[in-house]
């Protein structure tokens, strides 16, 4: 063969050599994009269940909030009072007691534990609530 047909032959391999490789980056990145887009998907899926869910989550947080507003009514424990039959009355004034912090009885009372009595004191108390039970019987 002449120089001239293998310089030729040589160009044309080349030129295959060329396009196949530029054929296969081009099918790679079409399937890397493919995965892509398929995992932004099934993200994207994931990220709305999440939501949901979250919503879901707020609204029984509202609700349980509503039914301990609803509890801590005076006249819903009246009710529960009566229907239960329980001979429960507001404390008086007589009854209610303060107890002084462990830090204060150190330094107040030397060795001194006994709760003292504050009568001038108003007898609003603070408390939360872990959970919201409700008896299992009917209001009547």
């Amino acid at each position: 063969m002449s120089p001239l047909i293998e310089r030729e032959t040589l160009v044309y391999k080349r030129i295959l050599t060329l396009l196949i490789m530029v054929a296969a980056v081009t099918v790679g990145g079409c399937l890397g994009l493919l995965w892509l887009r398929q995992k932004i998907e099934l993200t994207a899926q994931a990220t709305r269940q999440t939501e949901t869910e979250i919503v879901k989550e707020e609204r029984r947080l509202r609700y349980l909030d509503t039914k301990i507003a609803e509890i801590h009514q005076p006249l819903y424990l009246e009710q529960q009072i009566q229907r239960l039959g329980l001979q429960l009355r507001p404390p008086t004034v007589e009854q209610i007691y303060y107890v002084q912090s462990p830090a204060a009885r150190r330094s107040g009372m030397a060795g001194s534990t006994v709760a003292t009595k504050r009568p001038d004191k108003d007898p609003f108390r603070h408390s939360f609530d872990l959970a919201v039970m409700e008896s299992l019987t009917t209001l009547e």
